[in-house]
């Protein structure tokens, strides 16, 4: 019989992650209703299976299934409300356990082709929220930990069939990335080698039904063979962010407030329209 039982949650933005025992076993769980997007966990799942399989030091995550029956009416209840939501299919992780959040000050103690790789594959999966500010690298005895692919947008890109890669706003912010660098065309091949190797069809095809149907699954591979045969448009990527200018504070502050003053604009235009 499984037996599962909510044990702690950790404060982590906004997604709030739960530890639950599992049998006999502790798991780091993100509770779908919190996490980022509409294809977060499935850009999980991806993220942490392919970078393991090219050799990066990624989480083998896990489908956890949380049922009805859960019982957890004694934790707090923005957590509870997010369990409400999210119960069903789930991503975890097994619960490590004296883990550290990297400093990112500490960057060059990470070996250069290492460095490259991490860099490489984030561009493949468009992972935006890897910054100075949030490295989402993690240390334990294994060394470091690469996590978080969440609000990383393959599957964006993949379902909306649009080509993000070349979005001003998302060169920006992997321009941003505390790894980027010029790469040579050696080591791209080197890396488009190990990543064109992986069994994209076992990865794609061990997602639950009950968050991509088998036709999904199919138009999904079909596209991910697509991008292998034009080599992730890595080059390309790599040749528009070297182009690429970064805003600075001056002209995100103008940007932000901007997009706040078409907000208040929509608001106050509907507001007038139901009076």
């Amino acid at each position: 019989m499984i037996n599962i039982e909510v044990i702690s949650y950790h404060r982590s933005g906004n997604s709030f992650p739960i530890v639950i025992q599992y049998n006999s076993k502790k798991f780091l769980v993100k509770l779908r209703a919190g996490l980022s997007g509409e294809y977060s966990l499935l850009s999980e799942w991806f993220g942490n299976q392919a970078g393991s399989l090219i050799g990066l030091n990624t989480r083998q995550p896990h489908w956890i299934l949380l049922p009805d029956s859960l019982k957890y009416d004694d934790i707090y209840i923005e957590v509870r409300d997010l369990i409400d939501k999210s119960l069903g299919v789930n991503i975890g992780f097994e619960y490590i356990d004296n883990v550290e959040v990297f400093d990112i000050g500490e960057i060059s103690k990470i070996d250069k082709d290492q460095q490259i790789e991490i860099y490489l594959f984030d561009l493949l999966m468009l992972n935006v929220d890897r910054t100075n500010q949030n490295c989402n690298l993690l240390i334990n005895e294994s060394g470091v930990l690469i996590t978080d692919f969440d609000s990383s947008l393959i599957f964006t890109d993949l379902f909306k069939n649009v080509n993000l890669s070349m979005n001003k706003q998302i060169l920006q912010c992997l321009k941003s990335n505390p790894f980027y660098q010029k790469v040579d065309d050696c080591r791209l091949k080197t890396f488009i080698n190990k990543v064109n190797q992986i069994d994209f069809e076992r990865i794609i095809f061990e997602i639950p039904n009950e968050l991509i149907s088998l036709q999904n699954k199919g138009m999904i591979y079909k596209k991910i063979e697509d991008k292998k045969s034009t080599n992730w448009n890595l080059r390309e990527m790599l040749d528009n962010l070297e182009n690429t200018k970064l805003e600075t504070g001056r002209e995100r502050n103008m940007r932000i407030n901007k997009n706040r003053e078409k907000l208040e604009k929509l608001v106050s235009s509907t507001h007038n329209t139901r009076s």
